[in-house]
């Protein structure tokens, strides 16, 4: 996203200074009349504005707020501008710092891609004091088509936290209706036509079909992994507020079964094939395996190291839920797999069992999940 963003701001007639990860995209930048080869602390007490683009919340706290961070070396008369995914309680944590030195901050996340920030027709939603977003107005609109203000410091990332929660729950729809539409024999360009003239019809579908699937081309504009992240941020958002996102919750969670599959660095319309790998693999059974108290000191013991074997297995998408019982008769372990002698293979290899804390037993659990 940086290189086309400061790409249109050389072409705007600004003097542009760049900080990127990859030496390449440094080398792009110069090449384009851009500056590189400055610190963050330099450029911080030099320039009159800086705008970041980073992945994620962690990448923009340190940058920030760090000692060699923008903030406690800014200099009289910069202005911050953050255009990257983070909640808006960061947003605010940095306005705040970032106040308290004199120097102005608007987040600004974007929307568009890779593509809208080639062609300078990204979506920018802003937060922060309406003054310093007047200031700045300029600059976005070199990168931007759609520039709007839409409140106090962290109203741009709420706004982009709910267009990402629609974007996930769009995307989602598209791979399961394509998905059908390919089982059903149903010509698929065809489909997607219709579609588009119809109520169905989306910006996720266009994008997705022209751009990834009829190319069979899953280079990220957007990975899947990144929009996985976008959707914890709108869901712990969401939780705050005490909205509940049935749909947004699951659209989540497929995302992370996704990631966990091998598809967290394809394209958010990658999200179809895992929609088919799904549909091809029969469907998992479930277990419970009660882990019955053996011997309390071991199971004291070897507690952190159980409950890290049972986090790796969610991760893999192998847990479905674990408990323990408060009486101290011992815990119940939810599992899904193929059958009883694999899910029985992975319980031998729990801490617990090696080291005789716990015994167990296994029973194929039909579960019927609540709406």
């Amino acid at each position: 996203m940086g290189l086309p963003m400061a790409r249109n701001l050389i072409q705007a007639g600004y003097e542009v200074y760049g900080i990127n990860r990859s030496k390449a995209a440094e080398e792009q930048l110069e090449a384009l009349g851009g500056h590189t080869g400055h610190t963050i602390a330099d450029l911080a007490s030099h320039m009159d504005l800086i705008m970041t683009c980073l992945p994620l919340p962690a990448d923009i706290e340190q940058v920030y707020l760090d000692d060699n961070g923008l903030i406690n070396n800014g200099r009289e008369g910069l202005m911050l501008i953050d255009n990257s995914t983070v909640s808006p309680e960061l947003n605010r944590k940095i306005y705040v710092a970032a106040s308290g030195r004199g120097i102005p901050f608007l987040d600004a996340p974007v929307s568009g891609g890779t593509t809208g920030a080639a062609a300078g027709t990204l979506s920018i939603m802003v937060g922060g004091d309406r003054n310093d977003f007047e200031r700045a107005l300029p600059v976005l609109q070199a990168i931007g088509k759609q520039v709007d203000y839409v409140g106090s410091s962290g109203s741009g990332s709420v706004v982009k936290l709910i267009n990402q929660l629609m974007v996930g729950i769009h995307t989602q729809a598209v791979s399961e209706g394509l998905a059908l539409g390919r089982k059903s024999s149903v010509g698929e360009e065809k489909l997607v036509q219709i579609l588009g003239s119809s109520f169905a019809g989306s910006r996720m579908l266009e994008r997705h079909y022209s751009n990834h699937i009829a190319k069979e081309d899953y280079k990220p504009g957007f990975a899947i992994k990144l929009l996985g992240k976008d959707l914890d941020l709108a869901i712990e958002m969401a939780k705050q507020s005490g909205v509940d996102l049935s749909v947004g919750n699951r659209v989540r969670s497929l995302l992370k079964g996704a990631i966990r599959n091998g598809f967290a660095g394809q394209d958010m319309s990658a999200m179809l094939g895992f929609q088919l790998q799904r549909d091809e693999n029969k469907e998992l059974l479930h277990f419970a395996v009660f882990l019955p108290m053996k011997d309390a000191d071991k199971s004291v013991k070897f507690r952190e190291q159980h409950l890290q074997f049972l986090a790796n297995r969610r991760e893999e998408g192998k847990l479905l839920a674990n408990g323990r019982f408060t009486d101290g008769a011992g815990g119940l372990v939810i599992y899904k797999g193929n059958s009883l002698d694999e899910v029985e293979a992975w319980v031998k290899e729990d801490p617990y069992i090696i080291e005789g804390a716990r015994n167990y037993e296994i029973h194929e659990w039909d579960i019927v999940l609540a709406e």
